[in-house]
């Protein structure tokens, strides 16, 4: 069998030590609000350089913070559009749908996004969907997606990872990134296993009420989020309706019981 051709990218330019590490994981279970979060928490901006992994298309052909989504299935034309627009100092919004959630897929978009990363210029907002799909292991993660999560920082990236349980993506993800959200879980193994990674009560997670749950119970699909900064217990709990994209108070689930 005729061995794959590797791609011949550049490297990042200029590196800057100084830079903070920003890197973030979203994770809950199917429905959670995982993607409604990326979309509307806002920590990736209107203003953003930002650059998506879509392979359900969560975000290609769709608005993101008023700009629209380019979505590309060609890896040609998916790395000229980024080389491009890198190349100026205005916001885009491009994404990358992979033929397969396979490694070689994730692979190349690691790559891509690695080679046009730049200390000197505007951040590059990275958000990976559907990580651990991908990922061939729990342990460390090597190729360029490993490479990417460790070493973009110093070249102004900033990587969102999202997927569904801590325990089955690589250290890697989860040591490289000091901002989580938590949302919903499907287990009470998922929830303790978040609760000892990051010192937040077992409780607390346990609680979280998913966006597909509130919709059943309460006709409004809104999703419950712990926002989690590095150190030990620095939390704060969170509510967002993935059909406005607004935040809501806490107290939404007993307004709605009052008025029900």
């Amino acid at each position: 069998m005729a061995k794959k051709p590797t791609l011949n990218l550049p490297r990042p330019k200029n590196s800057n030590t100084h830079l903070d590490p920003l890197h973030r994981v979203i994770i809950g279970g199917t429905g959670s609000g995982k993607t409604s979060l990326v979309k509307h928490a806002k920590f990736i901006t209107a203003k953003a350089q930002a650059v998506f992994f879509d392979p359900y298309e969560n975000y290609a052909g769709k608005p993101f913070q008023g700009q629209q989504v380019r979505g590309f299935h060609s890896k040609a034309d998916f790395l000229k559009a980024l080389v491009k627009a890198r190349q100026g100092n205005s916001a885009f919004k491009i994404a990358y749908i992979p033929s397969d959630l396979v490694f070689e897929e994730l692979e190349f978009f690691s790559a891509a996004a690695w080679s046009v990363l730049d200390g000197r210029k505007a951040p590059l907002e990275i958000c990976i969907e559907e990580l651990a799909s991908c990922s061939p292991t729990s342990g460390t993660l090597k190729g360029k997606t490993g490479e990417l999560l460790r070493g973009a920082r110093q070249y102004g990236g900033i990587v969102t990872t999202v997927f569904q349980r801590g325990q089955e993506v690589p250290k890697t993800i989860t040591t490289q990134s000091p901002t989580w959200y938590l949302c919903a879980v499907n287990s009470m193994n998922d929830a303790k296993y978040l609760s000892d990674a990051k010192s937040v009560p077992v409780a607390d997670i346990a609680a979280l009420r998913s966006a597909k749950m509130n919709k059943l119970e309460i006709n409004k699909p809104i999703a419950d989020f712990i926002h989690v900064e590095d150190g030990v217990g620095n939390y704060q709990k969170g509510a967002l309706n993935c059909q406005t994209g607004r935040k809501v108070a806490l107290s939404y689930r007993k307004n709605s019981k009052k008025s029900a």
